[in-house]
């Protein structure tokens, strides 16, 4: 098996599907059938190439992304971030094919795979230039996905100050090696820490593209306003890449400083925090949906500065338990957040809704859809035995492992950081849970037609899926 040559191909399967589906896109079944099909093949070929290299430890494959004439590198960091889009991506193509069959929906396979194609690209290069570019590109679709709406305006223009961030931090990195590859960065960079100031300003730009708290703006009404298959590529894809570009740039300067490691902790602990209570004022599915990615890009940031901060303590067990419970969470949340945000567009397809005041009777609607919510929102929930609990309980214990190191920083702040995302995980999983029970309506909704016709949803979903919210 060619890892390279299955890159390449998934590749221009994207971008020849994408071109397809503009072409087509006056016939919507037809553009979101190539489109949903063509980026079905690309993101099982990711599966592929990730799984490929995951089992052969120690494998490294380097090469070129012939169509742009760009040199890649896949190695077991990149190997984990194809399989975490390939994962979210190959179910929501095969829904945008019946997307597509909606008669309110757009067409957007162009934008949607070109999304695909820029991700895979900067999660595979060599080059932080191109890293770089192929995150605007990314953005800029996600940004034209939302339909133009005031939400794409605002992604639009918070981008552009993430892209100044990054220009800057090229030019810094530029000015100062010689080169952008970052390869040669790293042999240039070892034994010089202080150089990571060098990177601040790329930690900026990428922490803007994750949608880490403070920079976090674009993120919860551009979910809101975009589709559902959207709107799941912005939390699965489209954050990730932004955390890819963190671990990127925390590795690249050489080992890391510890203010570096505890910088990463504390952005990832205010991130999980405050996106688990910005959640509990929410009435859009999805938008309710976007603070808990949130809440979960935090949580995967405590475990990459967990491991930065093993790196640059020279700690192996921290190194090990905080990048295994980070890189475990990344891919759980793209499977149950994939999960809950298609779950959310089956209803909207359905009822026309995506306010929770206005569903009712879904349980006995829907009864596939609610199950795979039920089991995507206790697996969100962090309750055991779901995936969601795994990823975080290895996490956890990066913190007790921290508060017992040597360093005082770590003894200080290992007991914050495991008892502020347990706090969260309330906030995020039963209180939330609560939250919604709170605001279940207890009528039948109006549907947009204006007819009368499903049951209440606390008859359905108050005693079923958010009740397991609950302790």
């Amino acid at each position: 098996m060619n890892i390279i040559s299955l890159v390449n191909q998934a590749v221009v399967w994207y971008a020849v599907s994408a071109v397809l589906a503009l072409l087509f896109s006056l016939k919507k079944p037809l553009s979101g059938a190539i489109a949903g099909i063509g980026g079905a093949v690309a993101s099982a070929m990711l599966i592929v190439v990730g799984m490929g290299t995951l089992l052969m430890p120690g494998r490294v494959s380097a090469g070129m992304l012939q169509m742009l004439s760009l040199p890649i590198r896949i190695s077991g960091i990149n190997a984990l971030w194809l399989l975490a889009i390939g994962l979210s991506a190959l179910p929501i193509s095969l829904f945008n094919i019946s997307w597509h069959r909606h008669p309110e929906v757009k067409a957007n396979g162009l934008l949607v795979n070109l999304l695909l194609a820029a991700a895979t690209c900067a999660v595979v290069t060599t080059s932080f230039g191109s890293l770089v570019v192929m995150a605007e590109i990314m953005a800029l679709c996600g940004a034209f996905l939302t339909g133009c709406a005031q939400s794409g305006k605002l992604w639009f223009a918070l981008g552009r100050f993430g892209t100044l961030l990054l220009a800057w931090s090229c030019w810094l990195v530029w000015s100062f090696y010689g080169t952008l590859d970052l390869a040669q960065i790293s042999l240039l960079a070892a034994g010089a820490p202080q150089q990571m100031l060098l990177w601040l300003p790329a930690l900026a730009g990428f922490a803007l593209l994750a949608g880490v708290i403070p920079l976090h703006g674009w993120a919860p009404q551009a979910h809101a306003d975009a589709s559902a298959p959207a709107a799941a590529l912005f939390s699965t894809v489209v954050m990730k890449v932004g955390l890819f570009g963190i671990l990127t740039v925390s590795l690249a300067g050489g080992v890391p400083p510890l203010w570096w490691g505890v910088l990463l902790l504390v952005l990832g602990m205010i991130t999980a925090f405050i996106g688990g209570l910005y959640a509990l004022m929410e009435h859009n599915i999805q938008r309710l949906l976007a603070y808990h990615s949130l809440e979960n890009i935090g949580i995967i940031l405590l475990g990459l500065g967990a491991f930065v901060t093993g790196v640059a303590l020279n700690n192996a067990s921290l190194m090990v338990l905080g990048f295994i419970g980070g890189m475990y969470h990344l891919i759980n949340h793209g499977l149950f957040k994939t999960t809950l945000f298609l779950g959310a567009g089956a209803v909207w397809f359905r009822t026309g809704h995506r306010d929770i005041e206005k569903l009712g009777g879904i349980g006995k609607r829907m009864p596939l859809i609610s199950l795979s919510m039920l089991v995507g929102l206790m697996a969100m929930a962090a309750l055991p035995p779901l995936n969601g609990f795994a990823g975080e309980w290895v996490i956890y214990q990066s913190f007790f492992k921290l508060s017992t190191g040597g360093a005082f920083i770590g003894r200080l702040l290992g007991p914050m950081l495991a008892v502020g995302p347990g706090d969260d995980r309330r906030s995020g999983g039963d209180v939330h849970g609560q939250s919604l029970r709170r605001h279940l309506p207890r009528r039948a909704a109006e549907p947009a037609g204006g007819k009368r016709h499903l049951r209440p949803v606390a008859d359905d979903l108050q005693r079923g899926a958010f009740r397991a919210l609950l302790p």
